[in-house]
């Protein structure tokens, strides 16, 4: 039996696609560069590592925010909160993971558990955080639906 998922609905005003119409956004249009204008210079860096970490895990949206740059497949599954000196990173996950270095887990879904976590230096961006955006792809793309 195959199972489709039904098409994203795309705002008219700034084309950006959601699961369900009419959801509650902001339509400015955002540059990384902005973004990160206030940064020190390592952080773009970090940000460009996390983005390649997020995009090794296949097709992918990048949408950058007023405040935040956010990474989507069908819904959004991952971003990135540019600090002064360092990055500030939700996931989504299925799960809750218990790893220490999460400093905020909000349930919104029982598919969609937000884990918060920092990211001071390239060697924050490990294999565990690898793991943790293949399986926020996962929600992202609403591997869920298919089951």
């Amino acid at each position: 039996m195959s199972f489709s998922l039904p098409p994203l609905w795309q705002c008219p005003k700034c084309g950006e696609r959601f699961v369900t119409a009419n959801m509650w956004h902001s339509c400015g249009k955002f540059t990384i560069e902005d973004l990160f204008a206030r940064t020190e210079p390592h952080v773009i860096g970090l940000f460009r590592r996390f983005a390649e970490m997020v995009r090794s895990c296949g097709p992918v949206t990048m949408i950058p925010q007023k405040s935040r740059v956010v990474f989507q497949v069908r819904v959004r599954f991952a971003g990135c909160y540019p600090r002064k000196s360092h990055l500030l990173c939700g996931l989504a996950l299925p799960r809750v993971d218990d790893d220490p270095r999460f400093f905020k887990i909000e349930k919104y879904a029982r598919h969609f558990i937000g884990h918060s976590f920092r990211v001071y230096s390239e060697a924050d961006l490990d294999e565990n955080v690898q793991r943790w955006i293949r399986e926020s792809y996962e929600v992202g793309a609403q591997k869920h639906l298919s089951r």
